[in-house]
């Protein structure tokens, strides 16, 4: 069978046509930057709502860790008396950022509970809903549904969590540095000891 020209570019036109409003070739740039503008915006606020919650449990120890990397690690030639100081007042701190963390942890805990709660309570409203009016909601579509009504607690679970992990990441690095501060010390007081006996066994040596 022999297909009439005029056919044929009906049916290159079109295929033609089909082509052309792909995604790949026929991008949306306007809508492409209005999503990023978007996400950056919701980004920033969600970034600020963290950064306060971690910044509740984690401000004395953020600035106890600055000042320390002021006189102790910026100043390369601090003294034994300054690095005793922040070892100590470390040590402090840490004693007191364990229960912060475990505060932090309840609040990431009971929020995850809601966040489920939510979850469950729309899934189940829905599945209810299905039996009373006969519809044939597909199991998707119903968690589909409860995933949108649990979305905000899901958000503010997210935040807790992240500030939970953040926090106790902070903790861990100040544990590697108090253990630092140790063997700093340590090293110095052994090398004062072994000063202290080179000069006292030089002292007999000439009394002798």
């Amino acid at each position: 069978m022999i297909i009439p020209y005029y056919i044929m570019y009906i049916i290159v036109g079109v295929d033609m046509a089909n082509k052309e409003v792909t995604f790949l070739n026929d991008i949306d740039e306007n809508k492409v930057n209005e999503l990023l503008d978007t996400t950056s915006n919701n980004v920033a606020y969600f970034n600020k709502v963290f950064s306060n919650v971690t910044k509740t449990y984690s401000e004395s120890l953020d600035n106890l860790m600055s000042d320390l990397y002021v006189e102790c690690i910026k100043n390369k030639n601090a003294d034994t008396k300054t690095l005793e100081k922040y070892f100590l007042e470390l040590a402090n701190m840490l004693y007191f950022m364990a229960e912060k963390l475990e505060e932090l942890g309840i609040y990431d805990d009971m929020s995850k509970s809601a966040a489920k709660e939510v979850y469950s309570k729309a899934y189940l409203d829905n599945q209810v809903k299905e039996v009373s009016g006969k519809n044939k909601t597909t199991i998707a579509e119903l968690q589909a549904t409860a995933e949108l009504e649990a979305q905000y607690p899901l958000v503010v679970n997210n935040i807790y969590s992240r500030a939970y992990s953040t926090l106790k990441n902070k903790i861990n690095s100040a544990q590697d540095m108090l253990s630092t501060l140790r063997k700093i010390i340590s090293g110095r007081q052994i090398e004062m000891n072994s000063d202290n006996n080179l000069n006292f066994s030089s002292k007999n040596f000439k009394g002798e």
